[in-house]
């Protein structure tokens, strides 16, 4: 088994976020909206892999991405397990772009009503809300499902550094 580095970016213009919506099936967030990212390259660092991703999925251009926190998540069924480093950053520039139809597409979603929209996984509400709050610490969080001695098939949680 490898451990898997990634990187996602909450792109904050207008008081709005970019979320992208799940297309495919497969997809542990199927149907749902998440923060855009993806895999690190070779000889890329986290801020270089956050920019590129960024522009891959949104067309969107960012700059100066702040990190500011950590995401494990475990897949206990295929021993999966990726490591995200999550950015946030209010340096947005372009319009958005749907890039790769098949598998996202990219939406506004107004920050004041992401409480409230039910596409977007309670995890990632209260992760938002944490990096967005310049008072908070460092998220560190983790995200685990299908492991053998639980009582659920998915648990949850979240820790500031």
């Amino acid at each position: 088994m490898s451990i898997r580095t990634r990187v996602a970016c909450v792109a904050v213009k207008d008081g709005h976020i970019v979320l992208m919506e799940k297309l495919i099936p497969s997809y542990f967030n199927y149907n749902q909206l998440t923060p855009p990212g993806g895999g690190l390259e070779l000889h890329e660092t986290l801020e270089e892999a956050c920019i590129r991703e960024m522009d891959e999925e949104t067309g969107l251009r960012i700059h100066c991405p702040i990190l500011k926190g950590v995401v494990s998540y475990i897949n206990y069924s295929n021993n999966d397990h990726a490591v995200t480093f999550f950015f946030v950053t209010d340096e947005v520039h372009g319009e958005l772009i749907t890039k790769e139809p098949e598998k996202h597409i990219p939406r506004w979603v107004e920050i004041e009503t992401l409480a409230d929209n039910k596409l977007v996984p309670c995890y990632y509400k209260e992760f938002i809300k944490i990096m967005l709050d310049e008072n908070s610490g460092m998220l560190n969080a983790r995200l685990e499902w299908n492991k053998k001695d639980s009582d659920k098939n998915f648990i949850w949680s979240v820790s500031l550094k």
